[in-house]
C-alpha cells in the first residue's frame, strides 16, 4: 500500500528543497515501480512520458536491494541508497520510504517535463 504524504520544506539535508514522501513495502512492491508512480503523479503525466530509471539507476539492483531475499524472507537491514532520477534527488531506506526532493527552480535542474 502506497502512502502519499504532501510536499514539505524541512526533510533531510535539503531543507530548502520541496520534498515529497511515498511509502512501500518492501516485502511485496517494487521499488522502482513506487518511484516512477510517484515522479508521474507529482508532475500530472503518465509514467510513459517520464525518462527512463535505468539512465539513471539499474533498476533490477534497486528492487533487488530493497525487496525480500530469493526465499522470500524480508532483509534484515537498515541502511538507505542515494541517486538523483532526473530533476529529482532519491532517497530510498530500507524501512520503506521513498523521498523526492526537487531543488528549487533556476539550480539547473528543473528539466523534468
Amino acid at each position: 500500500m502506497t502512502n502519499h504524504t504532501p510536499p514539505s520544506d524541512d526533510v533531510d539535508d535539503h531543507a530548502d528543497d520541496a520534498a515529497y514522501q511515498t511509502e512501500f513495502d518492501p516485502t511485496t512492491d517494487s521499488v522502482c515501480e513506487e518511484l516512477i508512480t510517484a515522479v508521474a503523479t507529482l508532475n500530472d503525466v503518465d509514467p510513459t512520458e517520464l525518462a527512463l530509471l535505468s539512465d539513471f539507476v539499474d533498476p533490477e539492483a534497486l528492487d533487488a536491494l530493497f525487496g525480500p531475499r530469493a526465499t522470500g524472507n524480508p532483509r534484515e537491514a537498515n541502511g538507505h541508497i542515494l541517486f538523483n532520477y532526473d530533476a529529482y534527488h532519491v532517497k530510498v531506506d530500507s524501512n520503506g520510504q521513498i523521498t523526492l526532493h526537487q531543488p528549487e527552480f533556476g539550480s539547473g535542474n528543473d528539466h523534468l517535463r
